[in-house]
Formats: C-alpha cells, structure tokens, sequence
C-alpha cells in the first residue's frame, strides 16, 4: 500500500487531510449557506433549521447522558493494570449528586517498580497517572435541580519512573 511508504511524519496530515474530504463530501458533512433572513435575523440553514447570529455557546441545553461502547474500554484496561510494571487497582468513587455517580479511580499497588522477574524494585517509583475530566454537579434549587459543570482530577493508571533525585550542594 501506498500509505505504508510515507514517513511517519506526514501520516497524521494525510490522516486529517482523508478525513477533511470525506466529511465535505459527505451529505450529511454540508451546510446551505443562504442569505439571511432580514425579517427574523436569523439564517436560514437545512430542513428549516434556525441557526442564530449570536455564535456564543448556549449556557443551558440537553444532553444526552448515556455513554456507549464502555464496557469494551474496561475489559481493555483491565488487563493492562495488572501486566504493567506500575501495576494498580481501583477504588470506586461514589458520589450519587454527580453524573457519573461512580467514578474508577486507580491506587498504585506498589510504592517500586516490577523487575522481570516479577519482584517489586525500589530502584524506580510507581507514580500515577492522573487526569483532569468534566463531571456534571446536581443541586437542588427550589423544585428543579439544576446541573453546572465541576472539573475533577482522577488517577487514571500508574507508570513506572526514575526516582527524584536532589543534589545537595
């Protein structure tokens, strides 16, 4: 194949490149673009849709919460936490005013490393992992609860690593 040839470089901009055309031709991937409408100031966009000409992003809206294809991630990680060098269980963060209400959140078993045959080597450091992710915050105001958005920090895995060394002088 053609693509294989090509330096290691230039594959993600030709990726993106593949990607940019098939979306614009695409059915779905296309816009009308009319003029605007200069009785209701708003144009006019497919199957009569009303996009308005304030672009902001609306600071209320629906969605939806459901996520898919989890259960395929899971299985994926799972096996890798316990083949790692810096390997780790998880703890489950409940907590049933958030969405999600449980959250995975992984604890280093070991303060050292895995050596090849399989003891724990304290030449090296399991560190973890952590990530910054989104949550959605419920709280009661009057009849209706509300949502507002609340960033979270979560351990994600562990990875082996060098000691911090500090020289004395």
């Amino acid at each position: 194949m053609a693509f294989a040839s090509y330096p290691a470089v230039f594959r993600p901009l030709l990726l993106v490149l593949v990607l940019a055309l098939t979306v614009k031709s695409s059915p779905r991937g296309r816009v009308g673009h009319p003029p605007p409408n200069k009785d209701s100031g708003s144009v006019r966009f497919n199957r009569g849709c009303l996009n308005q000409k304030d672009l902001k992003f609306p600071t209320m809206l629906k969605v939806d919460i459901r996520i898919s294809n989890s259960d395929h991630a899971f299985r994926t990680v799972h096996d890798v936490r316990n083949r790692s060098l810096a390997p780790w269980d998880y703890r489950l963060d409940e907590d049933p005013n958030r969405f999600p209400q449980v959250i995975a959140d992984a604890k280093c078993r070991l303060s050292g490393c895995v050596n090849p045959l399989g003891q724990e080597d304290h030449s090296f450091n399991s560190v973890p992992i952590q990530q910054e992710i989104l949550v959605l915050r419920r709280e009661q105001g009057g009849c209706l609860p509300t949502y507002r958005l609340e960033k979270k920090v979560i351990t994600v895995g562990c990875t082996c690593a060098a000691p911090v060394i500090h020289h004395q002088s």
